[in-house]
């Protein structure tokens, strides 16, 4: 009975040193296994591509704005500035965002033609199509120099090299496509012709023959009726030598006075004519006259 309690005190023994040195070689191999296994990494930016998108707008919206692109940082401003960005890279585009809408430059354009406004103008900026229509809202530009064309057929196209500055807004840049054309003049009638043209010399020397006319013909008329009276001795019985010099004198009056005639109707007609054709004359007229031959008249060259 003793014998076979050691028997199983021993048993007991050796079972309890073979699982304490199982035990012990079991752990190096678990602790080597735990050491092999990585630990899990950490969350980065880079692995989320919504962010990575935030960095490169807010990288791409510096460069843009040092460069003077105003316009193309806003848009980047614009998407980095959403609610889907982080907070230090938000915070900054809203800021920035800002500050660049306060410096775009802008235009608002106006045309015109006879007068009336044009609606239907299609304006290109550094040969790029921006609108095919004015509707009097603002128009955004980068600054710094840009060529304007202005077309609205059938208009001639307008053409204009402007500097714009940065933080000027609402330019007023006014298109003319046509001017108002000038109110014309009335058309002033001719003046009336006066009925006679100033006389000139020959009008003073033919009014004065006719004077001299005029008077020879009353001097000999009055001469020639007192020699009739002369007459009454002789009559009925009076020769032609009596009465050959009154005959005479009656026909120097006559002559000088139609010599008078003829010289008021030249210078009527003469006066009457126009001034462009009527042509100066020099020379000395000549008035003469002839009892023994019973004739007056006038000569010489006007």
């Amino acid at each position: 009975m003793q014998q076979r309690l050691i028997s199983i005190a021993a048993f007991a023994l050796l079972a309890s040193q073979a699982w304490a040195a199982a035990a012990t070689d079991d752990a190096p191999a678990a602790d080597t296994a735990a050491a092999a296994t990585p630990p899990p990494a950490a969350p980065s930016a880079t692995a989320d591509p919504a962010k990575a998108e935030c960095f490169a707008r807010h990288e791409e919206a510096q460069v843009a704005r040092r460069q003077g692109h105003l316009l193309e940082a806003r848009a980047w401003l614009r998407q980095c500035a959403s609610a889907t960005c982080i907070g230090i890279v938000r915070a900054d585009c809203i800021e920035w965002l800002a500050e660049v809408e306060r410096a775009i430059p802008s235009l608002v354009i106006t045309a015109r033609a006879r007068g009336a406004d044009l609606v239907d103008v299609k304006v290109i900026i550094d040969k790029q199509p921006v609108t095919a229509r004015l509707t009097g809202a603002a128009l955004d530009l980068d600054p710094g120099a840009h060529q304007l064309r202005f077309e609205s057929p059938p208009w001639p196209a307008v053409e204009r090299t402007i500097l714009v500055s940065e933080g000027v807004k609402d330019r007023p840049i006014d298109v003319e496509f046509a001017p108002v054309a000038p109110p014309t003049a009335p058309v002033a009638a001719p003046p009336t012709a006066p009925f006679f043209a100033p006389p000139d010399r020959l009008d003073y020397v033919l009014a004065g023959t006719a004077a001299a006319g005029l008077a020879t013909s009353i001097t000999f008329g009055i001469w020639a009726l007192w020699s009739r009276s002369n007459l009454d001795s002789c009559a009925p019985f009076c020769t032609d030598e009596d009465t050959n010099p009154v005959r005479a004198k009656l026909i120097v009056a006559d002559v000088a006075l139609g010599v008078s005639v003829v010289s008021l109707a030249i210078v009527f007609l003469h006066m009457r004519a126009p001034a462009d054709s009527r042509q100066a004359r020099t020379g000395t007229p000549l008035v003469f006259a002839s009892p023994t031959a019973g004739a007056i008249g006038w000569g010489g060259a006007f």
